[in-house]
């Protein structure tokens, strides 16, 4: 029987288990190496991230989580600092001083059905030094701030909550606009730090304000390509996110 258990701060768990985006509903997460790690990959995006153990005494193993939206509901009530995660057998158990919560899992995990294919696409593109995602070429490269992308969900408000988002980068700088061609559009240009001297643009659909989101405060690395993947890797904690090209979104 397997036996899972380490001790997080109860606000770094609860935003993690809440923080992998839209349409996440379960979650497959490691603890090793002092910190718990989860991956997700959905038809919109690919993220991964890390929170550290906050003690040492800690058992490794797979964590699974049939349902985020219960535990972050349960994480939300409690009051002490601490949370005791613990997955034994086929259940997971979280402990906040006297209050505690248990559900039954199993590992049909929707939101990892293809993280392996995932991971495996995202090792070649690092050892191709980003210049490639699967079949797709990545043009731009360039450093920014994740507090460039805070907010952007009021320009959805603005032009509707449907409305596709487009991101160009161009003459070094980048430009998010929401709306379609031929509608109401709002645009930002967006402080960036890159060599990138030519022109590339790639469509997402609304959902690209509330997945930007997800991603950590700090200075992200990011790769995008024409009609393709926008890559952000943050240089300053364990964090990926691939926001994934929609085709036929701006129309």
């Amino acid at each position: 029987m397997s036996f899972v258990k380490a001790t997080f701060s109860n606000a770094s768990l609860w935003a993690f288990m809440t923080g992998f985006g839209e349409g996440v509903n379960d979650l497959r997460c490691d603890i090793a190496d002092m910190k718990l790690t989860g991956w997700v990959d959905t038809a919109t995006h690919y993220f991964t991230k890390s929170i550290g153990i906050h003690m040492e005494d800690y058992k490794s193993g797979i964590v699974y989580v049939p349902d985020v939206h219960k535990v972050g509901a349960f994480l939300k009530t409690c009051k002490e600092d601490n949370t005791v995660m613990q997955h034994v057998g086929n259940t997971l158990t979280l402990t906040n001083g006297n209050d505690e919560f248990s559900t039954p899992t199993h590992d049909h995990i929707m939101s990892y059905a293809t993280v392996d294919r995932a991971k495996l696409a995202i090792s070649m593109s690092k050892d191709a030094g980003w210049m490639s995602l699967g079949r797709a070429d990545i043009q731009a490269h360039g450093n920014m701030s994740m507090e460039e992308l805070r907010g952007i969900s009021s320009m959805t408000k603005v032009v509707g909550k449907d409305a596709p988002v487009r991101v160009s980068v161009e003459d070094q700088e980048m430009t998010i606009t929401a709306g379609t061609q031929r509608g109401a559009r709002m645009t930002r240009q967006i402080e960036i730090d890159t060599t990138f001297a030519g022109s590339c643009e790639t469509v997402f659909g609304s959902h690209f304000p509330k997945l930007a989101n997800i991603m950590p405060s700090g200075t992200v690395i990011f790769h995008m390509g024409l009609k393709s993947a926008l890559i952000l890797r943050h240089s300053e904690v364990s964090a990926l996110l691939v926001l994934k090209h929609q085709e036929g979104a701006d129309q």
